[in-house]
Order: C-alpha cells, then sequence, then structure tokens
C-alpha cells in the first residue's frame, strides 16, 4: 500500500470489523462511518468534556459506576464530535442507555478490561496501514475458504465495512451479491474491478459501493476486489466444467430415450445391453437422475436465434445454469445445436407451458438469443418423444425471420416443416422462378396474394375472405400473377410455387 496515505484514519467500522472492537458487545452501531484519530482513557468524567474530536472514548472503570455517569460520557462525547464510546462489560447498559446512544449517534461498545483495549485502539490507529493489511489478509483466508459465487461476494459484504459489493455482467445483471450495488446510483462512491471469464474474455465485474471516500480507503478496497478475481474465476470454472459434464452424460442418456434403444453409451462409444437387473435400463437411468418419464408432458426446445456452432458450445453451461435456475422441476438437455427440456403435469397444456416460459425465461440473462418451440402434450416416454419432435420443430419456425420468440406445434401444424428447409437456398431458387412477379412494382402485395391462395387450395372465394378483399379485386390480382408467367392451373408447379412464396415471405 502507498505509505503516503497511511496517515488517513481508520473509522469506527475497520475498528469493528478487523480491529479491536471486533470481540466487543456494540449498541447504537448504525453510525460506523466515524474516524478515529485519537484515543482517550476517561478516569475522570471531567477529562470527557476536554477530548478532541474524532476520539474514540474509552471510560475506565473508576469513572463508570456515578449515577447517569455513561449517559453523561455519550453527552459529552457528542458534544465533542467524539468517534465512540467503549465502556466497561460490568456496567450494565440499560434500554434508556441505548436509546440516548442511538438518538446522539454515538456508537457504544463494552469490553472486560476498558485499559487493556485503550493501549489496542492506540496501536491500531497509530499504524493504520497494518489495521487495513489484517483486513485485506482475513479477506483473502475467507475466499479461499468458499466456492459459490455468492459466498465469496459475501465474504466483501460481510467483512468490508461500510461496502456493499456485487458482481454484475456486462449488460447489468447481477450474478451475486446486493442488487442496489449493481445500480450506478453514484460513481463516485464506486469501485469497479473487471473479472475475466476462465477463458480470459470479458465476462462480469466486482463493483462495490462505499460509505465513504478517501484514496487510502479506495486502495483498500480495490485490493480486496482484486484478491476476489481469482476465487470467482475459478468458481465460475469449476461451476461450468460441472455443468458440461453432466451436460454430457445426459445428452447420452436423452438420445437414447429418443430412439427407444435398449441400450446405453458405454465406453469408447460401446453399446452396452441392458442387464437381467434392468441396471443399464435407460428409462431407470433416466428416474435415478431425478427425470420423470411418466405422466403427461409438454417438451420445450431452445435453439439459437442466430446459429454459431462455437457460440453454442460456450452457452452450453450458462443456458442450462440459468435454466435450472428457473425451472428446477423441468430437466434441459443440450441436443445437437439446440436444448431440449419437459414440463410434467397431469393437468398440463402447451400454452400454459409457453406462458411460464415466456414470463419467467424472460428474466433469465444467457449470452445469446433463443428461439423457442412448444410441442403438444405426450404421455410417457413415447409421449417425450413426440413432443420432442414437435417442438423441435417449431423452434426452427420460431428462428425464421417474422416468427414468434415462442411458437406452438399445435398452432403451426403442418407449417412447421417448412420452417426446416434450408430458406437461404430455397429463396434463391425462388427468385429465379418467380423473377417476373418479383419485378412488379406490387411484388409484395402479389406473392401474399398467391400464397394464400395456394393455402386455400385454389379457392379465390376462401382467400379473398382471408386477405379481406372483394371477389373481383382477388380476380384481378390474379390475372396479373398470370401475366407475370406464373401457372396456377398446373399441379405438378403448385408444391414449388407454394415452397417458393413461404420462403420468399420469410427472408
Amino acid at each position: 500500500m502507498n505509505r503516503t496515505r497511511s496517515s488517513e484514519p481508520l473509522t469506527v467500522a475497520e475498528l469493528v470489523r478487523s480491529g479491536p472492537l471486533a470481540r466487543a458487545g456494540s449498541f447504537a452501531t448504525r453510525h460506523l462511518d466515524r474516524p478515529v484519530t485519537g484515543v482517550s482513557l476517561i478516569s475522570e468524567l471531567e477529562k470527557a468534556q476536554r477530548c478532541e474530536p474524532n476520539t474514540a472514548l474509552v471510560v475506565h472503570p473508576a469513572a463508570a459506576h456515578g449515577i447517569w455517569a455513561l449517559e453523561s460520557v455519550l453527552r459529552h462525547a457528542w458534544e465533542r464530535n467524539a468517534s465512540c464510546v467503549v465502556a466497561p462489560a460490568e456496567i450494565a447498559v440499560t434500554s434508556s442507555t441505548i436509546q440516548l446512544a442511538e438518538r446522539l449517534r454515538i456508537p457504544l461498545f463494552t469490553v472486560a478490561d476498558p485499559a487493556q483495549q485503550a493501549l489496542e485502539l492506540a496501536a491500531a490507529i497509530a499504524d493504520t496501514e497494518a489495521a487495513r493489511a489484517r483486513l485485506m489478509a482475513r479477506c483473502a483466508v475467507l475466499f479461499g475458504e468458499h466456492g459459490r459465487l455468492r459466498d465469496i461476494v459475501g465474504v466483501i459484504n460481510t467483512e468490508v465495512p461500510g461496502v456493499s459489493a456485487a458482481l454484475v455482467t456486462e449488460d447489468g445483471h447481477v450474478l451475486a451479491g446486493r442488487s442496489a450495488a449493481g445500480r450506478p446510483d453514484n460513481e463516485a462512491y464506486r469501485v469497479r474491478v473487471a473479472v475475466p471469464g476462465p477463458d480470459g474474455r470479458p465476462w462480469a465485474a466486482l463493483v462495490a459501493q462505499l460509505a465513504a471516500w478517501s484514496p487510502s480507503w479506495v486502495e483498500t478496497v480495490e485490493t480486496i476486489l482484486r484478491l476476489a478475481r481469482a476465487p470467482l474465476i475459478a468458481s465460475i470454472a469449476g461451476l461450468r466444467l460441472s455443468l458440461t459434464q453432466q451436460a454430457s452424460k445426459d445428452r447420452l442418456l436423452l438420445e437414447t430415450l429418443l430412439r427407444g434403444a435398449h441400450s446405453v453409451p458405454g465406453a469408447n462409444g460401446a453399446k452396452t445391453p441392458f442387464g437381467d437387473d434392468g441396471t443399464n435400463d435407460p428409462e431407470q437411468l433416466a428416474r435415478e437422475a431425478g427425470w420423470r418419464v411418466e405422466g403427461n408432458h409438454v417438451a420445450v426446445a431452445l435453439r439459437p436465434a442466430d446459429p454459431d456452432v462455437s457460440a453454442f458450445e460456450a452457452a452450453v453451461p450458462v443456458v442450462v445454469a440459468a435454466w435450472q435456475e428457473v425451472f428446477p422441476y423441468a430437466p434441459i438437455v443440450p441436443r445437437g445445436n439446440r436444448w431440449v427440456a419437459w414440463f410434467t403435469d397431469e393437468g398440463m397444456e402447451p400454452h400454459e407451458v409457453a406462458e411460464q416460459v415466456r414470463r419467467k425465461w424472460a428474466s433469465a440473462r444467457v449470452p445469446i438469443r433463443l428461439a423457442v418451440g412448444i410441442g403438444r402434450v405426450g404421455e410417457g416416454m413415447d409421449g417425450i418423444r413426440r413432443s420432442v419432435g414437435e417442438a423441435e420443430l417449431a423452434a426452427a419456425a420460431a428462428g425464421q425471420p417474422g416468427g414468434g420468440t415462442i411458437e406452438l406445434y399445435a398452432d403451426l401444424g403442418p407449417r412447421a416443416v417448412l420452417a426446416c428447409l434450408p430458406v437461404a437456398d430455397v429463396a434463391t431458387a425462388a427468385r429465379v422462378l418467380l423473377a417476373d412477379l418479383i419485378a412488379d412494382p406490387k411484388a409484395d402485395v402479389l406473392i401474399t396474394t398467391l400464397a394464400t391462395l395456394l393455402d386455400c387450395g385454389g379457392s379465390t372465394g376462401q382467400a379473398a375472405a382471408r386477405l379481406g378483399l372483394h371477389r373481383n379485386t382477388m380476380l384481378g390480382r390474379i390475372e396479373r400473377i398470370r401475366a407475370c408467367g406464373v401457372d396456377l392451373e398446373s399441379p405438378d408447379q403448385r408444391l414449388a410455387l407454394h415452397v417458393a412464396c413461404y420462403t420468399l415471405l420469410n427472408t
């Protein structure tokens, strides 16, 4: 620590958290941010009337036995702007005394040996750098004893006086600590230390709000935050590794269940058949993993809205952890370039699942934008297989341009199959096939009209009703479409035209 800053005084809070007052009984401790520049051992009450400001008044037993003695010292401390009052533990502190201390905003402490306490306080105040070094050392030890993010940040909030800390992502989401610390209410009283992820890329920041500001105290807090970085990185690395390993096991088990196979992957990918005792029964293994395979299920599929293999692999543990926090009762498993989950409940309906996901998943912070598909209700393991397939088709539809964030397979029906087409390739072919139609000034209107006509099986009346048009207007548009070289009478061309229109409307 910079020696030129060691003259800045300690606060009462520092003496309580990591100094001589740590073992003292405490009362009226809501105002501990007072600086302490000296110690005065009061053997006579008159001496309290002459103390310097910012002094810790330590009452000797000889001066504490008179009537209202402690109350008088508190009053003198308030008049002289003293930092705190330390009294003998043998003197009973009444409720009226505590109320007086609270009204005067004078912290009150009790100790067994006031004389020894005065010596220890004087030594701490004389060497503020050593006192703060002890605080940093204590925090470093406690950091090493905890492995979870919230516990590591909790050490700062518990041990460092006058500091409110939080671990905050780049977009402002609080991962651990006090949410109030994550809000930039007063930048002048904030200390911020970047915390990279295990891969070295930017991940989060450790932010501390300070009740009081001084150069040396800022330096102390910043050093403590830096000491917390390595344990935080180790914690998130361990969590990601654990989640990744578990996700790999769950992925193998889910694939076996969805295939309806009678073996599970063993060492080196070899298939291990069921034993007579059912030890390798995938459904039994799923039950042991906490998965519910009986009852009614509604599957959910999540996939990146902007596919990127590297982003997906990096997001696997993050998405799994976020889902488990929001939906601990619904297992989630990576599968290919997506995630699969399912809800189990006798009365569960797809629209209810969609509402839950829409309401709760919106608060989860994940690094990539996700499209969500919801399958229909299925019963038992066969129902899970069917609902998962439907949810994946619906998720593909949700990922298409113009698709909703969440799509229900029941609302899409066969149209979900179109969402799985290689849209970019089909769109290129569609622009060649319908080049004259696309060149028309009202191309968007005509393509929509053609798609609607094909949706209605060629019925001009149904198409006009769906578009809200008069029948004559509909017939006029059809003639214009024919003039662009589109043959509506050829049955073998209708499927290609339908797919082409769908693709153009969704790119």
